[in-house]
């Protein structure tokens, strides 16, 4: 897998991230709702693809939801510079890309 390809996998997947995690915050207040997880893997080739979607086992009170907006802060930050990380990869690659192109002409 090339570069971009390896970066567009991460982005893909911090996006599913935030969106599973702000699922979460949206129905912290549902009685009986299950917070969710993303499940990652890495592909052998480069990159990384999402595996699947696993309910939090994390216990609730009787109707309530699981939902610990500590918890889900610190992955919604973490799937954040998983994001920023990825797009300084793919600006990177671009200038590699452009100083290549340079040499050559």
């Amino acid at each position: 897998m090339d570069v971009v390809g390896i970066a567009l996998s991460g982005l893909r997947a911090s996006s599913a991230g935030l969106a599973v995690q702000a699922n979460n915050v949206a129905n912290q207040q549902s009685g009986g709702f299950k917070a969710k997880r993303l499940d990652l893997v890495a592909e052998a080739s480069g990159g990384v693809r999402v595996w699947g979607l696993a309910e939090d086992p994390t216990p609730a009170g009787p109707g309530a939801a699981n939902v610990d907006l500590a918890t889900e802060t610190v992955q919604g930050m973490g799937f954040e510079i998983m994001y920023k990380a990825n797009l300084k990869v793919l600006k990177t690659g671009d200038e590699l890309f452009k100083a290549t192109l340079d040499l050559k002409a």
